[in-house]
C-alpha cells in the first residue's frame, strides 16, 4: 500500500492489448431485447408498472453497499432565501425538493454507492480480484471505487490523473485510507501505466481489470438511477407532488439519465436537467446516453430508451475547468449549508446547485414546476 508519484521512465513500458470488453450477464429475457436497439429509441412514452421495474432489476448480481431508500426533503428555507436574494416573491422560486443521497453511508456517502452494487457484483462474478481505476485526482468515482475494493477484499489500484504534487487529500486521501495504491499521473500516460499495472498483477497469479474497459461500467449507475425512480415515485406521492409535473435538476452523468429513463417508461411526467461539471459538448453527451440508456432498456427489458432532447443539458457554470469551483459554487454551498444543514462539495452538486439557482435568478426555471434536486 502506498502513494507513488509519477517519475518519467527512462524507457517505455511494454503495453499489453486492451482486456477484452465484458459484457453483462442478460436475464433470461434478454434473447428477445438486444436486436430490438434501432426500434426503441422511437418508441413513445410507456406506462410499465413499478414492481415490474423492480423484478427485472432484481434478477441482476447484486452487492448490498448503500443504505436505501434515501430522505427526501424540501427545502423551504433555501426556497425563501433564493426568492430573497432576488427581491421577490417566494412564489417566484419553484418548490424545491432534495433527494438525499448524501445518506447513502458508504464511504461518506453519495450516489455512486448505488452504481457500485451492480458494478462490482459484475466484477465479481467475472472472477476479477484486481480493480486499476483510472480518473482524475479528486475524483468521487475512484473513491467509491477504492472503498468497494476494500469491502469487497479485492486490491485497488488508483491511477490519480494529473495534479501530480497536489496535496493527499479529499477523495484521494480516502482512497489512501481504505487501501487503494496510488499512482500519480500525468494524464498521457495513464492508459499506459494501467496496462503495465495489469500485466504485473496478471503475473503475479491475479486476476487484474482495468474498470473501463469493462463496458458494464458505462450502464450501472443509470440502471441504479432507475430503481432510485421508483424510490422518487412514493416520496413524491407521499409529499403531495405525485400527480404534478416535476423537473429532476442534477449533473451530467448516468444518474439523472436515469431518472429520466424512468419516467419514459413509467408515464410520470418528470422533465430532466443535467447540469455541465466540464466542458462537455451537449451534443457528445446527449449521444453518449442515448447509447447507454439503450443499452439499459434492452437489458431490463424496457419499452423505450432515451431520444435527442431527453434531458436539457445546462451550461454555463463549468467555470475554468472540472473541480474549479466558482463563485457561485462557494455561494451555493454556503447558501444550502446556512438553510437546511446539508453539505454540497465543489465538484458536483455545488456546480449543480449554483446552476439550479443562477437558472432561477435569470427566469428560466418555471416557478410553478417543483424541482427534485439529485
Amino acid at each position: 500500500m502506498g502513494i507513488h508519484r509519477w517519475r518519467r521512465p527512462n524507457q517505455h513500458w511494454p503495453i499489453r492489448p486492451r482486456t477484452r470488453l465484458m459484457h453483462p450477464r442478460r436475464p433470461s429475457h434478454a434473447h428477445r431485447l438486444w436486436p430490438q436497439r434501432r426500434r426503441l429509441a422511437t418508441q413513445p412514452e410507456t406506462n410499465m408498472n413499478n414492481q415490474t421495474i423492480l423484478d427485472r432489476i432484481a434478477e441482476l448480481p447484486r452487492i448490498k453497499l448503500a443504505r436505501l431508500c434515501t430522505p427526501f426533503e424540501e427545502a423551504a428555507r433555501l426556497r425563501t432565501a433564493i426568492a430573497e436574494s432576488m427581491d421577490a416573491d417566494v412564489d417566484a422560486v419553484p418548490r424545491i425538493f432534495i433527494k438525499r443521497d448524501d445518506a447513502t453511508g458508504f464511504a461518506f456517502g453519495g450516489n455512486k454507492a448505488r452504481h457500485m452494487e451492480f458494478l462490482f457484483a459484475h466484477l465479481i462474478e467475472r472472477g476479477f480480484d484486481t480493480v486499476v481505476n483510472i480518473n482524475h485526482y479528486h475524483s468521487n468515482q475512484a473513491r467509491f471505487v477504492a472503498a468497494s475494493c476494500a469491502k469487497m477484499d479485492m486490491r485497488c489500484h488508483m491511477v490519480a490523473v494529473d495534479m501530480v504534487d497536489a496535496p493527499v487529500i479529499g477523495n484521494l486521501l480516502i482512497g489512501h485510507l481504505t487501501g487503494a495504491e496510488i499512482h500519480r499521473i500525468p494524464g498521457e500516460y495513464s492508459r499506459e501505466v494501467a496496462e503495465k499495472l495489469v500485466a504485473d498483477e496478471n503475473d503475479a497469479g491475479r486476476n487484474a481489470t482495468i474498470l473501463s474497459d469493462n463496458d458494464f461500467s458505462d450502464i450501472a449507475g443509470m440502471i441504479g438511477f432507475v430503481e432510485t425512480g421508483v424510490e422518487l415515485s412514493a416520496q413524491t406521492e407521499d409529499a403531495g407532488v405525485g400527480d404534478v409535473p416535476l423537473r429532476m435538476w442534477g449533473l451530467v452523468g448516468r444518474s439523472i439519465a436515469g431518472l429520466r429513463l424512468y419516467a419514459r417508461n413509467t408515464g410520470k411526467n418528470w422533465t430532466a436537467s443535467a447540469t455541465a461539471y466540464s466542458h462537455t459538448q451537449p451534443d457528445s453527451y446527449e449521444a453518449v446516453y442515448i447509447d447507454r440508456s439503450t443499452r439499459v432498456a434492452e437489458l431490463l427489458g424496457l419499452d423505450t430508451a432515451l431520444e435527442p432532447n431527453d434531458l436539457d443539458t445546462i451550461i454555463g457554470y463549468t467555470g475554468d475547468d472540472y473541480g474549479i469551483p466558482t463563485e457561485g459554487v462557494f455561494e451555493a454551498i454556503h447558501l444550502v449549508a446556512k438553510t437546511e444543514g446539508i453539505i454540497l462539495d465543489p465538484n458536483y452538486t455545488g456546480k449543480s446547485m449554483s446552476a439550479l439557482i443562477g437558472e432561477i435568478r435569470a427566469g428560466n426555471v418555471d416557478p410553478d414546476v417543483p424541482v427534485v434536486f439529485v
